[in-house]
């Protein structure tokens, strides 16, 4: 705490961090959050004193620190010149010019809080005391909280309590909420509810369900775990619009979700729910449609939306799950659309028993993951949600075409061909400097490129390293308390498969890369396991950070796969680490001297 300068966040939410006492302020980064805009990146950061914590934005100028690995979480920063601004609402710092003073600080100094929440508890205290000695500082009334909903329940006792305790109709957007705000209420319709799934084991039993909530800013997932589910799973109806407070907002965890936010909702027992019987002003759903021929364009894995008829349906089968051993029904539909390609789309358990195929359907499929098993398929994802015939544009004129032409066109499938290109086809051979790599653009068109490189690792950013991942299928867990939850596998283990997700940076003589190293490549990069450096990062994290300087100013073979991704709008090109070798100084050697003859010297 010494070396932080005591009430520098108050001194800047109050705009007097340029009194001559509060000059050069020594503080704390807390967190980092990459911002991509239209001229670039930009880094948003969280600035803590040890007491308050602050939103603070870096300067475009500054954003190299964190680029060259200068600036990272808990990094001790002294602020050189700052200025202060809005941004939604809330009060940023924009930090100018800073110097960085300490960069080995383990962990977040003190048990620091929102300082728009302190000074915002200072104000009321200060109005009620300043008030007449006849009038009392009122209490918070909490608004009623949504209770367990028996199936004899009438929806219009429901919709009753809705006006008789309304929620304050100061609504907050999906797309704004973040973990430091404390007070909000979002106004959002539920486009998709899941079944409720379970789990028993030896160590512990539980259940759970989630939903996807939508209004016109994006869309969030929530989850509610046990007793939450007896409450809250017969309230929350697909397509109803709530009003919903008093959720935890946790980091989402990906692997689990198709949707496009970085946060999801925890619903706890102090969630309050209330059903909104204003539906109009909320979208039904929210869609990015891809047309069909596009889709070989998509990696493997890639979640994307589509919109099409079905043409042809398999019918239902049951099969052994590979995963889980156990028995699981699907259903293969062929679906096409105006682009004249058609493509296999599988539905699984619930949903594919239920869907009825005749009359040659509208479907609008959200969250479908992309395939390559003899050329690209569909599959829709736990956290998909499929419609059939819906009321949207989209949909409508599909109708329309496939009724006056569609029957009679001829259609093409996607072929096996594509998967020489994911296997390492387009450029693979292409060995160039890093340099000549930004030179060239790779990775800048539609499909991903390949390049090897002989580069020399000078970073490791020591923050997650790992992933804590299912000793079975590999997909990431969730630490429960007691175990490990898979929830692709639904089973719970007493410990997770570590497995490597690096972000580093290389450099060759011409030019440096920040790029990705999955577990594969880490076990070489690093030269122990996954398990074996989360252990020690846990145990001695003095001997995990030496580890990592010990894996410095290597140089490798590398194998790299780049490819352009796409983030509120800014294309940025991804490089990944998928082999990395030693150097064989032997095939150098050939290598170079077929170069130099080459040239003709």
């Amino acid at each position: 705490m010494e070396q932080l300068t005591k009430n520098a966040i108050k001194n800047f939410f109050e705009d007097k961090g340029d009194l001559p006492e509060n000059n050069l302020p020594v503080v704390q980064v807390i967190n980092i959050k990459r911002i991509p805009t239209a001229t670039g990146l930009r880094y948003r950061l969280v600035i803590s004193d040890g007491n308050h914590f602050m939103q603070a934005m870096l300067s475009a100028a500054q954003g190299g620190l964190i680029e060259s690995g200068q600036i990272d979480k808990n990094s001790i920063i002294k602020i050189l010149k700052s200025n202060p601004n809005s941004l939604q609402g809330r009060r940023v710092l924009v930090l100018v010019n800073l110097e960085v003073v300490n960069t080995t600080v383990p962990d977040k100094i003190g048990q620091p809080v929102n300082v728009e929440n302190a000074m915002n508890d200072t104000s009321a205290t200060t109005s009620v005391n300043s008030a007449s000695p006849s009038v009392q500082k009122p209490s918070y009334q909490p608004t009623a909280q949504a209770q367990p909903q028996s199936m004899g329940q009438s929806r219009g006792a429901l919709n009753q309590s809705a006006v008789n305790n309304s929620i304050n109709p100061s609504v907050t957007s999906i797309k704004s909420l973040n973990p430091y705000q404390t007070k909000w209420t979002i106004k959002a319709r539920v486009s998709q509810k899941s079944d409720i799934k379970t789990w028993h084991n030896a160590k512990s039993d539980g259940k759970l369900f989630s939903v996807n909530l939508l209004d016109s800013s994006g869309e969030i997932k929530a989850t509610a775990f046990n007793d939450q589910v007896d409450r809250l799973y017969n309230l929350l109806e697909e397509d109803k619009v709530y009003y919903i407070s008093r959720a935890r907002i946790t980091i989402a965890r990906k692997q689990f979700s198709t949707i496009d936010n970085e946060y999801e909702l925890s619903l706890d027992n102090g969630t309050e729910i209330e059903v909104c019987s204003d539906e109009a002003a909320v979208p039904q759903a929210n869609y990015n449609f891809v047309k069909i021929k596009e889709i070989d364009n998509f990696d493997k894995g890639a979640v994307i939306d589509v919109v099409g008829v079905v043409k042809d349906d398999n019918g239902l089968q049951e099969i052994v799950s590979k995963t889980t051993g156990k028995p699981t029904k699907k259903r293969e539909l062929v679906v096409v659309d105006e682009t004249q390609k058609q493509i296999r789309l599988t539905l699984w358990d619930r949903v594919a028993e239920s869907f009825d195929s005749s009359g040659f359907p509208v479907i609008t499929a959200k969250g479908c993951r992309v395939g390559d098993f003899n050329g690209r398929t569909l599959s829709l994802s736990s956290g998909g949600a499929l419609k059939k015939n819906p009321n949207i544009p989209e949909a409508n004129s599909l109708k329309e075409w496939y009724n006056s032409d569609g029957q009679t066109t001829t259609y093409t499938s996607f072929s096996s061909q594509n998967q020489a290109f994911d296997n390492g086809g387009q450029g693979s051979n292409k060995k160039v400097s890093l340099l000549q790599a930004k030179r060239d653009n790779l990775g800048g068109s539609e499909r991903p490129e390949f390049f090897t490189t002989r580069a020399t690792v000078v970073y490791i950013k020591p923050e997650n390293v790992a992933y804590p991942a299912c000793p079975a299928c590999k997909k990431k867990t969730s630490n429960i308390g007691d175990g490990w939850r898979c929830e692709k596998c639904e089973k719970v283990f007493a410990s997770p498969d570590w497995r490597y997700i690096l972000t580093l940076r290389i450099a060759d003589p011409t030019s440096q890369l920040f790029v990705n190293a999955f577990d594969d490549a880490g076990n070489v990069l690093v030269g122990k396991s996954a398990n074996m450096a989360m252990d020690l990062k846990d145990n001695d994290n003095s001997s995990f950070m030496r580890m990592l300087g010990e894996c410095l100013n290597k140089t490798y073979t590398l194998k790299i796969k780049a490819r352009t991704e796409t983030y509120n709008d800014a294309a940025n090109v991804k490089y990944t680490i998928i082999d990395a070798s030693p150097i064989d100084y032997v095939k150098e050697a050939h290598f170079l001297i077929e170069e130099i003859e080459k040239m003709n010297i």
